[in-house]
């Protein structure tokens, strides 16, 4: 599958096939990109992508605190 996507609470985690390597993305639901990468494999990419969105979740929850 050249393309998949998750919901990850309030961001949707992305991978794409590309030529040499797999990209992610994580965008939150206005298709804003909070973050992204490229990994050698399909799993590196969903892993990637997956700490990546919790990530960028928790630092959004944090900024809301403050």
């Amino acid at each position: 599958m050249p393309f998949d996507q998750i919901q990850v609470r309030d961001y949707a985690v992305v991978i794409h096939a590309g030529n040499d390597e797999w990209t992610w993305q994580v965008m939150d639901f206005d298709a804003r990109v909070a973050a992204q990468g490229g990994a050698p494999d399909r799993e590196s990419a969903w892993r990637s992508g997956m700490f990546a969105a919790g990530a960028v979740g928790t630092f959004a929850r944090i900024g809301q605190r403050g």
